[in-house]
This record gives structure tokens, C-alpha cells and sequence, in this order.
């Protein structure tokens, strides 16, 4: 998406919170969040860096490693806790231009005066179907599990729950192509940019006459 758009560029929020509960289950494989502290889940939060498309923490690179079903089944725990929020939420405002952002708390708390805020949306069964056919690992019925758990998890948490901003825009994806949803997308930025564009010079226009 952002690199049809000109001068922008992507930000994948969630997988910054993938990337701390892979760390974290390097450290302990069995499990993420049980048996530590806010603090220690915070702490490995701080080491958190993006280096191009990789994603390293404390000088590990985790990006091979935040898709697959151990971090899937426990992420929701990690993000859930207040306190890795506040370091990861902190390390996606550092983020400055033109940014495409993804994730379940963009435009409610992250980017909360975003030009433009979209919630994607789908049926619990397409998401399990498209989760399944991306990683065939698990079955659908794992996975729509899974998903349903997850959304229940994050809509209900009392720190920044999954919601649908008042004004954003929502897209139901269900029967669309990956292609049609991105061109709905695309269509929706530069409208935006050209209403942004026009008030400007208006502006500009009126503060010289």
C-alpha cells in the first residue's frame, strides 16, 4: 500500500508487539507473559528497534519468528499489559512524514488526528481462511479459534481495546481481492491529499489577499 502512494512508507504496528513476545519467548520457550513482571515484559519492549524491514530486540533479529503460532497464541497477553503499551506506543509516534500504520489501536490512541483512518473488517471465517492459507501449520478450525479468542481479548482489555474510531472509514473485505482493497484504499489517501492540498492553497491564498 505505501509504496503505491508517493513519499510514504509502511508501519506494521502489530508486529512490533509480535517481535517483543517472540523475544520474550526466546528467553523462555514455554511461555511470554506467565511468571514475569510488567516490568521484565516492558524491559525487553525498550529493546525493541526497527532496522529497515527487520525487526531486532535487544540486538536479536525475531522477524522470522513473529508469524508462527506460539507468538499468535500469545501475543494478545503481551499487548495486553499497560506497560509494554506505553514503550511500544511511544516507538510508533517516533515515526514522522507520510505513514501508512497498521494495527488494532492506530486510529483510536496511537494516531489519534490521522488524515485518514480506515478499519478493515472481515468475517471470522475469511480471516481464518486467509490465516490458514498463509500458514498451513494450523487448521481453519485452530485458527478461527484463535481469532476469535484474540478479538475477544483485545476488544475487552482496559488499556487501548480493539474499537472502531467515530470517524473512520469502514471497509468490509470479506468478498474483495487483496488488489480491490488496496485500490479502495489508494482511492480514499488521494482524495484525501487532494482536499488537504486545496484547503491549503486556500489558505495560502486568503493570508496573501
Amino acid at each position: 500500500m505505501a509504496g503505491r502512494l508517493p513519499d510514504f512508507r509502511y508501519l506494521d504496528t502489530g508486529a512490533m508487539y509480535r517481535a517483543v513476545t517472540a523475544y520474550l519467548l526466546r528467553i523462555d520457550k514455554s511461555n511470554a507473559s506467565q511468571a514475569r513482571t510488567a516490568e521484565e515484559m516492558a524491559e525487553a519492549a525498550e529493546g525493541l528497534a526497527l532496522q529497515g524491514d527487520r525487526l531486532i530486540v535487544h540486538g536479536d533479529d525475531v522477524t522470522d519468528h513473529i508469524r508462527t503460532s506460539e507468538v499468535t497464541k500469545q501475543v494478545s497477553a503481551v499487548s495486553a499489559v499497560p506497560q509494554v503499551r506505553r514503550v511500544v506506543q511511544g516507538k510508533q509516534r517516533e515515526a514522522t512524514g507520510r505513514v501508512v500504520a497498521e494495527g488494532r489501536d492506530i486510529g483510536s490512541v496511537v494516531f489519534p488526528n490521522a488524515a485518514l483512518k480506515v478499519y478493515l473488517d472481515a468475517s471470522l471465517d475469511e480471516r481464518a481462511r486467509r490465516r490458514n492459507r498463509q500458514y498451513p501449520d494450523s487448521s481453519f478450525g485452530e485458527y478461527r479459534e484463535r481469532i476469535a479468542t484474540r478479538d475477544h481479548l483485545d476488544s475487552s482489555r482496559d488499556d487501548s481495546p480493539l474499537m472502531t474510531p467515530a470517524d473512520a472509514i469502514t471497509i468490509d473485505t470479506s468478498r474483495l481481492t487483496i488488489e480491490e482493497v488496496v485500490l479502495k484504499i489508494e482511492a480514499l489517501v488521494r482524495e484525501r491529499l487532494s482536499t488537504t492540498t486545496s484547503m491549503a492553497r486556500e489558505n495560502r491564498e486568503q493570508a496573501d489577499g
